[in-house]
């Protein structure tokens, strides 16, 4: 495909380069890692395939071969040959034709998978473009795409055979038995398990070992207000606005942050940290997102409401162990969705 525009910030997006943070560099990734994987398991193919992640829309490109694609995300206009097109579904883009990503109604982020893996070039067994480390992207420049870019596919490979189990790789293996009844009966009605896009975000946080420097007026303004997003929000994090919680004059050491740690700075307001986040911080934390809410944040943009609400590891895990099961019987129904119509 080539790219005729980029709209804010268009690039290749993955789930990003775990298990390298020691050596200093962020972990990067799809802000919103569940549409992300939702695009790739509709397209039968594997969650660790690159997707294309496009902000606030405007983008705009041109096929340069038949193919097939999925677009989930933000609730966007998309249209293929100036003709409207559903979110989360499997579509043919014939050559010469041109995608188009409109400005979301809701939501701030669009992902769009291929029935073929994009060519890439990979830093850290990952393709993700992060600016601030200008590590990534199609040069090694972390740069996103610019336009007249042309993104070419991998050949020889054969990705719409690629079997049920292959697409979910080891963040979402089965936590239920394989069941080929259910999938037959489920196929139909499965409701496709997209990140919930809203106005108001309520986000669900388990509070860490740092609570203690909290005293209970600082936690009752913290759960009992709602936040703006301000500004000033990117991969790297989100700065809220609002109502000040107070401000703790204790020093802390630097340390390892989180994906989602909510720090409180002088100012008694929070940063939320995201995927690109700096590998150490020293704000005092009141506690970390659950995993299964970080695709909120993902799909928050300047002006968002947030409100947040206390959560224990128990139900975390549970949700977090939910969230594998419904993405996993989805691949399997759409796997299924296919060989019945082959």
């Amino acid at each position: 495909m080539k790219i005729m525009a980029t709209g804010l910030s268009s690039r290749f997006t993955d789930l990003g380069r775990v298990g390298h943070k020691h050596k200093g560099f962020t972990q990067s990734g799809a802000l919103d890692t569940n549409s992300h994987m939702l695009a790739n398991a509709i397209m039968r193919v594997p969650v660790t395939n690159p997707t294309i992640e496009v902000l606030l829309g405007g983008f705009e490109a041109v096929a340069t071969q038949d193919t097939e694609i999925a677009v989930t995300g933000a609730r966007a206009s998309l249209l293929i040959g100036g003709v409207c097109q559903p979110l989360n579904h499997k579509m043919v883009w014939k050559k010469d034709a041109t995608l188009q990503i409109m400005q979301p109604m809701l939501g701030a982020r669009n992902y769009i998978a291929c029935n073929k893996r994009f060519k890439t070039r990979l830093f850290l067994d990952s393709c993700c473009a992060v600016t601030r480390e200008k590590t990534g992207g199609m040069n090694f420049d972390g740069k996103g795409f610019q336009v007249g870019d042309v993104l070419y596919y991998e050949t020889g490979i054969s990705l719409g055979a690629t079997s049920t189990n292959a697409s979910i790789d080891g963040r979402l293996k089965k936590v239920a038995p394989d069941n080929n009844l259910l999938v037959h009966e489920t196929f139909t009605t499965m409701p496709v398990p997209a990140t919930t896009l809203a106005k108001v975000y309520i986000v669900r946080i388990v509070l860490g070992y740092q609570q203690a420097l909290f005293d209970h007026k600082m936690k009752v303004r913290f759960f009992n207000q709602r936040f703006t997003v301000s500004n000033e929000a990117s991969n790297m994090g989100i700065r809220l606005t609002g109502e000040s919680i107070g401000h703790i004059a204790v020093k802390l050491y630097s340390e390892g942050i989180a994906n989602g740690a909510i720090q409180i700075t002088p100012s008694g307001l929070p940063i939320v940290m995201l995927a690109e986040r700096q590998t150490i911080g020293g704000y005092p934390k009141i506690g970390s997102v659950i995993t299964t809410d970080l695709p909120k944040l993902g799909q928050c943009r300047p002006g968002s409401i947030i409100q947040f609400e206390e959560c224990d590891v128990l139900t975390a895990r549970q949700e977090w162990l939910l969230r594998q099961m419904q993405m996993c019987t989805f691949a399997q129904n759409q796997q299924s969705r296919n060989d019945n119509n082959e």
